[in-house]
């Protein structure tokens, strides 16, 4: 009940044109039961036994809904039943048209709103678990795939939606029919209604039960999507490698399993789905055959009601039917959309990054000092990936960390954006504790280029100027030149307004490469992180990626993660890392002559790094 109250809750923007979507479909609801009692009048117009018509035919029944019915009916019959019975049918065609076009007309206004407010509300809670997406933090995507959080911005959402649309359609209209029908059947017989609302308790106890199944059976359902969007994704993203170690058979195999599993699922949930609507739709029939078997021997007797209030009254029970079937699916609809909403609420309530001070400080005209001072941190609760990690760079200073994988290399400059807090220590820039800066002035002082490149799906030019995309065309393209780019992004088909295609596709590494250090030019940072900017390329590539980055490090404090100490060698500090610790500082000659760790990675390596290899 917490989840679906929180999913209306949503939906407040939206409440001027629920409610009257809501007024509208009581219309829509009152009109429809007042169609059917028009067949009195009708009835009696068409089968009275003289020229001329006057009141209503007597009432047999005694009581107070009895005289309740009578004065009703006799006053619709004194203003339609006037006059010789064609003039009487003339005016019941004309109520009854001006009835069905205030009705349909109410329909449809209804609809356009409820139309609205559905896709409103689409647009708006994507927009919402967009922002969530990129207000979280780098660890919440550690562990989770694409294509299970598509999944939930996609398939969950719509899910929602149709719950919410349920919410306020059909609990609108469906109890407005349900009260209207009875309260019609009640005033014409309520010896016969009774008889009639036998049936609601074993509906409402079916509808129960079968929500509860569905509840559970849509969230494993859900799960199941999420896995097969991430095994789409992943394929699709991976498609290089499964057809260069031919595992697309593999592939297809486990896609059919996971597409098996959905069908598997989806049909046992359509079992429930759709017996619940035929045993209502069953049980209320047999009802209204024993009210039809009943009340028709009393009428033939002439004990109970007169033939064209029979008629009326069996008309109304016989249309309760469909609300009440349509209203045992309100219940289906909403715990389905429960289910959904506990998959987004579960991305909307995970916490964000840390929260900015009230007043954090705008950086202006960084000049490149950091000073990390006894940092720690880990993952979650795992063990500490940094441990006491003490170390200042001065401004225009190049200092590479080395040293073997999972080190915390690429941890320790994570600590530089904020893309993680410390556990423990401080980290600062220019004197200022990073956790007192604002976000934005923070990054904005930052430039990064790694080696898993990432473009996005748009022109050279918006890809370049992504940090500044209000910079001018002389900058962009002086960006370009600087990072050995120019002369490849001219001999596109369409130079700087080619479109790059799924990031970057249609470019080598080393022109994606280039592309990211434009980027980095760009921006014209203080600080620069490069990690591994010049690994996995060809000589030529690597050749003019280097010159990139020797243009772009000047003058600006650069953190080199590396795993080539080729690369690094002419650094200006080389910091070895073991275990999350600095266990050597110096530059790269100090560093051979000391021995130690980085003596030992040079070792290895020395194969690699000799050119006469």
């Amino acid at each position: 009940m917490h989840t679906y109250l929180r999913v209306l809750r949503l939906a407040r923007p939206y409440l001027p044109k629920i409610l009257l979507s809501m007024v509208l479909m009581v219309v829509f609801s009152l009109l429809s039961v007042f169609g059917i009692v028009l067949l009195v009048p009708f009835l009696e117009a068409l089968f009275s036994g003289d020229g001329t018509l006057g009141a209503a035919a007597p009432v047999l029944e005694t009581g107070g809904t009895a005289a309740l019915r009578e004065r009703l009916l006799a006053g619709l019959s004194s203003a339609l039943l006037q006059g010789t019975r064609t003039e009487a049918l003339w005016r019941i065609v004309v109520v009854f048209f001006a009835a069905t076009l205030i009705k349909n007309t109410a329909g449809y206004l209804q609809m356009i709103l409820t139309d609205q407010v559905q896709h409103g509300f689409i647009r708006d809670l994507r927009n919402r678990l967009f922002v969530r997406f990129t207000e979280l933090p780098l660890s919440f995507y550690h562990y989770r795939r694409t294509g299970e959080l598509i999944s939930r911005a996609t398939n969950d959402v719509q899910v929602v939606n149709r719950c919410l649309n349920v919410s306020f359609t059909n609990t609108a209209r469906d109890p407005v029919l349900i009260v209207a029908y009875l309260t019609t059947a009640v005033m014409l017989s309520w010896r016969l209604t009774l008889l009639a609302l036998l049936v609601l308790p074993a509906s409402l106890g079916l509808i129960v039960l079968v929500g509860r199944a569905l509840r559970r059976g849509s969230r494993h359902q859900q799960e199941s999507m999420a896995d097969l969007t991430s095994r789409l994704q992943e394929t699709i993203g991976g498609i290089r490698v499964v057809k260069a170690f031919g595992g697309e058979a593999r592939e297809r195999a486990l896609f059919r399993a996971d597409s098996q599993r959905i069908f598997d699922q989806l049909m046992g949930l359509a079992r429930l789905q759709r017996l619940t609507s035929p045993l209502t739709e069953q049980l209320w029939v047999a009802v209204g055959l024993f009210i039809l078997w009943i009340g028709g021997r009393q009428v033939l007797s002439g004990d109970v009601l007169p033939p064209a209030h029979f008629i009326v009254f069996l008309g109304c029970i016989f249309s309760l039917g469909k609300p009440i079937k349509d209203l045992s699916q309100v219940n289906n609809a909403v715990q389905e959309g429960v289910a959904a909403a506990e998959r987004v609420f579960a991305v909307l309530d995970h916490p964000g990054e840390a929260a900015e001070k009230p007043d954090a400080v705008v950086l202006e005209g960084a000049r490149g000092r950091l000073d990390f001072e006894d940092v720690s941190f880990r993952y979650d609760e795992g063990e500490e990936v940094l441990s006491g990690v003490s170390l200042k760079i001065m401004p225009g200073e190049m200092v590479a960390l080395v040293g073997a994988s999972g080190t915390g290399k690429s941890t320790l400059v994570d600590l530089v954006p904020r893309f993680h807090d410390p556990c423990c220590g401080v980290v600062r820039l220019d004197g200022h504790d990073l956790r007192d800066l604002t976000r934005a002035s923070l990054r904005d002082a930052l430039g990064v280029v790694t080696q898993d490149v990432i473009l996005f799906n748009d022109s050279v030019r918006a890809n370049i100027a992504y940090g500044r995309p209000e910079a001018r065309e002389e900058e962009i393209v002086a960006a370009a030149r600087a990072a050995n780019a120019h002369d490849f992004i001219t001999a596109l088909p369409h130079g700087y307004e080619t479109r790059l295609g799924d990031r970057g596709a249609t470019l080598s590494g080393g022109e994606r490469q280039r592309l990211a250090i434009a980027r980095a030019v760009l921006r014209n940072p203080a600080v620069l992180i490069l990690d591994e900017a010049t690994s996995a390329l060809d000589a030529e590539n690597e050749r003019l990626v280097r010159e990139a980055v020797e243009r772009l490090v000047r003058g600006r404090t650069t953190l080199v993660v590396a795993h080539r100490l080729e690369t690094v060698r002419h650094a200006d500090r080389i910091c070895v890392l073991e275990r999350g610790r600095i266990v050597q500082q110096g530059t790269h000659q100090e560093l051979l002559a000391a021995g130690g760790a980085y003596s030992r990675l040079h070792e290895l390596q020395q194969p690699a790094c000799d050119p006469m290899e």
